[in-house]
Parts: structure tokens; C-alpha cells; sequence
């Protein structure tokens, strides 16, 4: 089945190839920077066109970087509108673009204050205040005066919430991946390419996005300044869930999916048989369950007598068994102690899930581009045997440890993330708190198997995966168990 997983993601952008595509584009276009500039002013007014009109004061924060420089070519737009807009700006030399948004808003009858003068407005007017200040370049601290005048906009919004909206363009000032909000905007306005800053926003903030005519070619080569190595998955809609689902009339059980999992260690055995139900929950055809467990043996068959499990025995002998040369794709690890793991040669040709109590016993192992890793932070740390501190520093590592060690590895979190050998990086930025129970990465590994034994690959079954878990959460009406999101994952 084909299908085209390129319409379900995008590539993210770190503020300087951003800054590098602007000038691309202005070079091989002949589009000016000014165009460009005026471009995503106009488009930020349009969208908010009706929430300008219902504001009695319209504020425009604006830093002196080119940040600054849409805003004050929104003030522009603004005030040729009718609405005339107080502007603030950062007192320093602006560039070529702000100078003439600048001096078009101040032709046209238009005031501008020192931003070094913002203060608090004490009267019971509404007011919507557009956040120009830094664009995504910024590191921290915040320095004089863009300290003073964010905390100024948060403490206005924190005493008169329901009269300030507050508006960002391109991101929120003074935001990290790694920070709290400085204040709290209603809306981002985000201007020409998705930014990687961006995605680590809470979900109160509502986020539009604004196309400024950067140009995409036919040709692959023509493109290549858009492929980032940093893709934002996309949710992968239901009617496409269904086909990845779909058995074909003449299928077997070995076309269907066929999983070796080896896990259960003694009072351990809920978390392998969560992941070997979802696995023939939706449509794995045949498995075979290896576990050091007697214990599991008697409970999984007590359960459903169909299902094919053996005890372990010796690790020597497990690749040698019929059923394994048959199978489709590994799953080590759900309820498994680390020190009865056991550790083979992982075949090259067969995909392979280490998950949970297989995570340490592989680790420093050299293995190869079929293997996914899947760790939350806590098993991520000794992995890579540090403490992580930061998102920035744990994907660095990632990228390290999984380029080294020829693996791909899915670091579980909120916000997850896969990291491939070839040091690229895919998001999944739709936290579902109702996944924050215990067993939910259990089901997960279940899911992950079933894709990988279809035959998608891992960036594929891992998206199919993550679509899946967090649709069937969503279903539920309050928190729930794992098993009673595992029965909701049928669509």
C-alpha cells in the first residue's frame, strides 16, 4: 500500500536557515527583503483583521532586529486601515527593510515612541499589544530594555486578562526551547517557514501560519535548502489509518504480521501481554511469545489459549528456531529484568524493537539502521550515562549515540522525539495527557511491532504509531488505563 507520508509532515527551521532561505530567496527571485517584509505584515493583518477592530488600543512592541521591522510594517498596513496604532521601538540601528516600513508608517501620519518609554496603561481601555520584539535568534538573558518591557506585558496581562490580547510575530520574545513563557500570548503569528522554537510553545497559544512566497521548484535539487533534517509529523488522518489497517482478502498470517517478543520476567507479565494484545488487537497475524517467566507462560495461555509462547531457555538457541526465521520484526523487552535479557545478533534483515529492560542490556552494543531504541528520559539518561538537562542537549547526544551505534532512537516524552542514524530528527508534538498513565508505553511498543512487521519502515510505523495511541486516548472521556485505551484503538 502506498501512501505518501510526505504530505503528513514538514520540515522545521532553526532561525538561521530561515535567515538563509530569506536571502536565497531574495537572490535567485529578485524579490526584495522589503516585499518579503510587507508580505507577512499583510497577511498577519488579514487574519486578524476583525480582532484588530474589536481592541480600543492597538500597541506595537517593536526590537530594533527585523523582528521589529514587521511590526512596523503591520503598523503600516494598520493605520492605512483606519486604526492607528501606538508603535514602540528600540532605539539602534535598523535595517535597510525597517527603515522604509519606518519611514512609511511616519509619512502617512503615524507616531513612534521609544520603546525605552513603554509603560503600563492603568486605564480600563481593551488593548491588543503585537509582540515585535525578538525574533527566534534569541539567547538568553534578556537584556535592557527588552527585560523591562516584558515584564511589563506580563504583569498588564496577568492583572487584566480579559482585556489585553497579546499577539507575537514569528515567535514569543524571549522564549527558549528550554524556558517558561515570559508572558502569556493569546496568538503567534508564525512568518515564512515553521520554526523549530515554535513547537516547544503550550497549546493555550493558537498559532497561525503565514507564506511569504518562498519559492518550491520541481526539481528535488531546487529544494534542498527546504529539507532540514528536522520533520514536524503531522497527525495521520483516520481514513489512512484504516488502510495501514486493512488485511487483504487473500492475506496469511506470516503476510499479516509476524512478531517475536521476548519479555514477562516473573510478576513483570502484564507489560509483555499489553503489547503482544495490541499487536493482534489490530491485525498482527501470527507471534510467538519467549519469556524466562513460568509464571507468564501459565497466565498468557490462561488468557487466550491460542496464542504460541515458550520459557526462554538458552540465548544460543533462540535465532536457530523455525518460527524466528519466519518473523517479520523483535520486540525485546516489555517486563523484562535487564540481567535476563538475553543479548544476540540482532538480524539485519529483520526489524528489532528494544524497549524497557533490553534498552540497558544493548546499550554500547553496535547494531545496525533496523533497530529503534525506545526510551523515556529516565532509561535515555543511562543510556547515554548522563543527566539531561536540556531538550537541545539530549538530542545532541541522540544524534551522537545513535550515529555511532548505527541505531535509531525514539526518546519518549510529551513532546517525542525520533532521531535516526543519519542525525535526523522527527517531532511529534501533540502531547496527550491522557497518555501519562502507567502501560501506555507498552501498548506503544505493541503498535509499533504491528506497523514494523507490515513492512513500513521506522520513521513510518513510529508517526503510524504515535497517530494511532493518541487518537484511540482521545476517544475516552476522562483518564483511563492502558487497557482501556488498547480497546479503543480499533478506528
Amino acid at each position: 500500500m502506498e501512501i505518501k507520508f510526505s504530505e503528513y509532515s514538514e520540515s522545521l527551521f532553526y532561525e538561521t536557515e530561515s535567515r538563509n532561505l530569506d536571502r536565497k530567496t531574495i537572490e535567485l527571485t529578485g524579490i526584495s527583503g522589503s516585499h518579503l517584509m510587507g508580505f507577512a505584515a499583510l497577511s498577519i493583518y488579514q487574519k486578524y483583521e476583525k480582532k484588530f477592530t474589536q481592541y480600543d488600543t492597538i500597541q506595537i512592541l517593536c526590537g530594533s532586529g527585523n523582528n521589529g521591522g514587521d511590526g512596523l510594517a503591520l503598523a503600516f498596513f494598520l493605520i492605512q486601515a483606519g486604526k492607528s496604532p501606538q508603535v514602540y521601538l528600540k532605539e539602534g540601528k535598523l535595517s535597510e527593510e525597517s527603515l522604509y516600513y519606518k519611514g512609511l508608517f511616519l509619512k502617512t501620519g503615524g507616531t513612534i515612541f521609544s520603546l525605552e518609554t513603554y509603560s503600563p496603561t492603568e486605564s480600563g481601555e481593551k488593548i491588543l499589544i503585537v509582540d515585535a520584539l525578538l525574533g527566534t535568534g534569541f539567547q538568553p538573558p534578556l537584556k535592557n530594555p527588552y527585560d523591562t518591557v516584558v515584564s511589563t506585558i506580563q504583569k498588564q496581562k496577568s492583572r487584566n486578562p480579559e482585556r489585553i490580547f497579546i499577539l507575537s510575530i514569528d515567535t514569543v520574545s524571549g522564549f527558549t526551547e528550554e524556558s517558561k513563557l515570559p508572558f502569556e500570548p493569546n496568538a503567534l503569528a508564525e512568518i515564512g517557514m515553521k520554526k523549530w522554537r515554535n513547537r516547544f510553545l503550550t497549546e493555550t497559544v493558537s498559532k497561525t501560519f503565514h507564506k511569504i512566497g518562498f519559492p518550491i521548484g520541481k526539481n528535488p535539487q531546487e529544494n534542498r535548502d527546504l529539507n532540514t533534517g528536522k520533520i514536524l509529523w503531522k497527525q495521520i488522518p483516520k481514513t489512512v489509518l484504516k488502510k495501514c489497517l486493512k488485511r487483504e482478502n487473500d492475506s496469511h498470517k506470516y503476510k499479516n504480521g509476524a512478531a517475536l517478543l521476548i519479555g514477562g520476567s516473573e510478576g513483570m507479565s502484564g507489560a509483555v501481554i499489553s503489547s503482544l494484545l495490541a499487536f493482534h488487537q489490530l491485525g498482527g497475524g501470527i507471534s510467538l511469545l519467549l519469556t524466562p517467566s513460568e509464571k507468564t507462560v501459565r497466565s498468557v495461555l490462561k488468557r487466550d489459549p491460542s496464542l504460541m509462547i515458550d520459557q526462554l531457555g538458552e540465548t544460543s538457541k533462540i535465532l536457530a528456531r523455525p518460527f524466528v526465521k519466519k518473523a517479520s520484526v523483535i520486540l525485546i523487552g516489555p517486563g523484562l529484568k535487564t540481567e535476563e535479557c538475553p543479548v544476540v545478533d540482532l538480524p539485519e534483515e529483520k526489524n528489532a524493537i528494544l524497549d524497557a529492560g533490553a534498552i540497558l542490556a544493548y546499550k554500547n552494543h553496535v547494531l545496525h539502521d533496523r533497530v529503534l531504541f525506545t526510551p523515556h528520559t529516565g532509561e535515555l539518561e543511562v543510556l547515554l550515562e548522563t543527566k539531561i538537562h536540556s531538550v537541545e542537549q539530549g538530542i545532541s547526544l541522540c544524534i551522537k549515540y545513535s550515529q555511532k551505534h548505527r541505531v535509531n532512537i525514539l526518546w519518549k516524552r510529551h513532546s517525542s522525539f525520533l532521531i535516526d542514524p543519519q542525525g535526523s530528527i522527527f517531532l511529534w508534538n501533540k502531547p496527550e495527557p491522557k497518555l501519562a498513565v502507567m502501560g501506555t508505553g507498552d501498548l506503544l511498543a505493541g503498535i509499533l511491532a504491528f506497523f514494523l512487521s507490515r513492512g513500513f519502515a521506522i520513521p513510518e510505523a513510529v508517526q503510524l504509531s504515535h497517530s494511532l495511541l493518541t487518537r484511540a486516548a482521545r476517544k475516552i472521556d476522562g483518564f483511563s488505563t492502558a487497557t482501556k485505551i488498547r480497546k479503543r484503538l480499533i478506528l
